[in-house]
């Protein structure tokens, strides 16, 4: 049976063409993206065994925390928190990175950390980084919408098989508004309807798995960063989130006010492309080390 790291990237390599990006994306993947043998970008290998005096933290979310978009493992945030970890408690550390792009709350409680315990994975901490669309596999309305892109794909070879003209496709596409309606409004409107019973029954389900394991699970709210400090639709969602987090009792760091601080200084990876930056990548990984540091620093008993 296929993991879901190995799915991920079959489905990638094998279905990207319905989406007219195939050259754009694999160009990129190709360049920058080395798995490691459990098939996560990732310069460590996932550890399998438990060493005695070592504390266990484990990163899981989507693209936000893969760091599509930067080209070095070593820019993204959890590799910036490793490093300064290991800084402090030399050899009393181990961060993993288990993440890949398009994973939602639903593939992450249902497939990807239920994997990593079966794989019995040492794990102490585990860190599950929220970005607003976890939530679209929930919403009935996402199929419909993307049915409504795979039907503007392109279908000229030039634009579908050519590296140059399919990189101008999709930065031309990029510039006008997505078929099928505006993504954002829809994705918003989601936590205010059935799907947000859904995301946050699984919340609570991945809480109640770690804390059968000892595992203390945190969560860290990472913003969509075009609209930082402005008209944002998903500050309810943010909000949201947040409440539900303290009433369950999960702890959770919310990036939006260091982030929101630093919006002028260019946080994506370009204008077609709104993942975080390197520069977004470490201002939130002195964030998430800020909070997590007296954790890792108690569980060491220093």
């Amino acid at each position: 049976m296929l993991t879901l790291p190995e799915l991920w990237f079959a489905f990638f390599y094998d279905t990207t063409d319905s989406f007219g990006i195939t050259n754009t994306s694999h160009r990129w993947f190709d360049r920058h993206v080395r798995p490691n043998s459990a098939g996560y970008r990732d310069d460590r290998e996932l550890p399998t065994t438990r060493e005695a005096g070592v504390t266990y933290v484990g990163f899981v979310g989507d693209s936000f925390t893969f760091g599509h978009g930067v080209k070095r493992t070593q820019d993204r945030f959890s590799d910036r928190v490793a490093r300064e970890l290991d800084a402090v408690h030399p050899g009393r550390t181990q961060v993993f990175n288990a993440s890949l792009p398009g994973v939602d709350i639903r593939s992450l409680a249902d497939a990807l950390v239920p994997e990593l315990f079966q794989a019995d994975t040492p794990t102490d901490i585990l860190v599950y980084t929220f970005v607003p669309n976890d939530i679209e596999s929930l919403d009935e309305r996402t199929g419909p919408y993307y049915q409504s892109v795979l039907s503007g794909a392109p279908t000229f070879f030039l634009f579908r098989d050519t590296y140059f003209y399919n990189w101008l496709y999709v930065r031309c596409r990029g510039l006008r508004p997505m078929p099928g309606g505006n993504y954002y409004d829809y994705l918003a409107d989601a936590y205010t309807g059935p799907a947000w019973s859904s995301f946050a029954e699984r919340l609570d389900r991945l809480q109640r798995r770690c804390a059968a394991r000892g595992i203390e699970f945190r969560v860290v709210i990472f913003p969509f960063l075009t609209n930082l400090g402005g008209d944002d639709p998903f500050q309810p969602a943010y909000d949201r989130i947040v409440a539900h987090c303290r009433d369950a009792g999960i702890p959770c760091l919310d990036l939006r006010p260091v982030l929101t601080q630093h919006k002028r200084d260019g946080l994506i990876v370009n204008r077609f492309d709104p993942h975080p930056n390197e520069r977004a990548h470490e201002l939130a990984a002195r964030a998430i080390l800020e909070d997590l540091a007296p954790v890792v620093a108690e569980r060491i008993g220093e």
